[in-house]
């Protein structure tokens, strides 16, 4: 809905309304007292409405200095007033949205060609986007009766990044393998070893296993495990029901934000997803840690979004070649739930249950070929990633 420009307090209706009464009533009982209040009142609101008109020359602008924080910083917003005029501008009064709040801004004077500058700290309360501006001049009678609110800027976005710890281990510790992890595929070359057997006409002789061929007395060519390049999948449960409260939720975001962050510096190919609006999981930007922290700043619980078990099912489905997979969530999802959602991935393919549950001991289960942390402050990400790391 549109903001209307002019705001008439109630004081401003009490004396519009009673100067039309005092005046209909004076004019049909025939009282003049009533007749001149009435028309006193009327004329003192047309007074105060004339002085509402005009308008401020120059023009504003907003600038932050930093445009991306992290929730419970502080952001410097700053209100430049540049004068283009021939005529110095006086001070003012002026409001600055912060997204739901309203921020009082008092614009100095400035001289004629001249800028001058106001600023205000903003506390930054919690994850998200927060809408900065349009810069509105207020303008208000002497009596206050009424109030004129003329917008002056553009509008600025301030992203409020997820809190995010530094992991010490390369990527997420489960990667050990940089060059590649082995499956189940064999082939004629590759670089994971797996087995000799007899030279059949067309084979590599690069590959003839000359030891081997003189104890058996026929050729002996090596046999590799195909292998494919470390594909990290971050898993971000999306849906309400996961988590059994807000606080549950923003952990879960911090830690999904920690090991996508880690891992796009370490240069490991890393997918991110999570449902931003829909019922359907998409695939976060991952280019650099700045641009994926942007995108978790507007996650948010998505009523009909995919659990864990939907989530795993698109994964294998996509044929993207993971080769582990995060799957973060909250405390209300049990770990038979998550074994369950790890059964429809390929065996070959790592898993890995993150659960948030804020204040509990860390501990790491294994259970049925998976394992489950569960993360009580952010900072056990660090140690539980270090153990898996270990074992």
């Amino acid at each position: 809905m549109r903001r209307l420009p002019v705001a008439v307090s109630a004081g401003g209706w009490a004396v519009l309304v009673g100067g039309l009464a005092g005046l209909v009533a004076g004019l049909l009982l025939g009282w003049t007292e009533l007749v001149v209040i009435g028309t006193a009142c009327l004329v003192l609101a047309l007074v105060c409405a004339l002085l509402l008109l005009g308008r401020r020359a120059g023009r504003m602008e907003i600038s932050v200095a930093e445009r991306h924080v992290v929730a419970g910083a502080h952001a410097t917003v700053s209100v430049t007033v540049h004068n283009t005029t021939s005529r110095r501008l006086r001070a003012t009064e002026a409001e600055l949205p912060v997204g739901e709040r309203i921020e009082s801004l008092a614009l100095p004077g400035v001289p004629a060609g001249g800028d001058a500058a106001a600023s205000v700290v903003v506390q930054t309360l919690r994850r998200g986007v927060l809408r900065l501006g349009p810069v509105r001049v207020v303008r208000r009678d002497p009596l206050g009766l009424a109030r004129r609110e003329v917008s002056r800027s553009d509008a600025r976005d301030l992203y409020v990044h997820p809190q995010t710890v530094d992991l010490a281990v390369a990527s997420t510790g489960l990667l050990r393998d940089l060059e590649g992890l082995a499956s189940h595929d064999l082939t004629d070359s590759d670089m994971a070893f797996h087995t000799l057997r007899e030279y059949v006409p067309g084979d590599d002789r690069r590959h003839i296993h000359w030891r081997s061929t003189a104890k058996t007395g026929s050729f002996m060519v090596r046999q590799f495990e195909q292998t494919r390049r470390s594909h990290l999948v971050v898993a971000l449960s999306t849906r309400p029901g996961d988590y059994a409260s807000e606080e549950e939720f923003e952990l879960a975001v911090s830690i999904a934000a920690s090991i996508g962050v880690r891992a796009v510096r370490d240069a490991t190919t890393v997918s991110v997803l999570a449902s931003t609006g829909s019922a359907r999981t998409v695939s976060l930007t991952v280019r650099t840690p700045r641009d994926l922290l942007d995108d978790l700043s507007v996650v948010h619980p998505v009523s009909g979004a995919p659990g864990p078990a939907r989530i795993t099912r698109g994964i294998a489905e996509s044929g993207s070649g993971a080769s582990v997979v995060l799957l973060v969530c909250g405390s209300t999802v049990t770990t038979r739930d998550l074994r369950s959602a790890a059964a429809a991935l390929p065996p070959e393919v790592e898993v890995v249950g993150l659960v948030a549950d804020p204040e509990a001991n860390a501990s790491i289960v294994p259970f049925d070929g998976i394992r489950v942390a569960r993360i009580g402050y952010l900072d056990d990400l660090v140690r539980a990633l270090a153990r898996m790391a270990a074992t």
